[in-house]
């Protein structure tokens, strides 16, 4: 049974008894330590924003909708040639372990992390 978040019933119970903050150090950084696939992974959030942001701002508004190809595209591209992961594959975006969202605001905080060097 998928919930509306992306997520099986069964793991999205688990996901919601451990958190983001334990999700994002214990599984997402263990799969984003190939530098070239962080890099992508960088590249796609950075480019999926400006693109978002250029579009709200400036137009066209239908370029709004290239963000999540923009967004996941590289990072997907970087599982498949530099970092796969045994248990899912490189096709992450059909991953039900936990919600698609975390995958996503993890992007952001790696981004964060990097550009303010760890510092909170």
């Amino acid at each position: 049974i998928m919930s509306g978040d992306g997520a099986s019933s069964a793991s999205s119970s688990s996901s919601r008894s451990i958190g983001f903050t334990r999700f994002y150090h214990e599984h997402f950084l263990a799969e984003h330590s190939h530098p070239v696939n962080v890099a992508l992974h960088v590249f796609g959030t950075v480019l999926s924003g400006a693109v978002l942001l250029m579009a709200l701002l400036y137009g066209p508004l239908w370029m709004a909708l290239l963000y999540p190809l923009l967004h996941v595209g590289p990072g997907l591209l970087g599982h498949y040639l530099f970092e796969p992961n045994a248990l899912v594959g490189s096709v992450r975006v059909t991953r039900e372990d936990f919600p698609l969202r975390w995958f996503l605001a993890g992007n952001h905080v790696m981004l964060w992390r990097l550009v303010t060097k760890g510092r909170r």
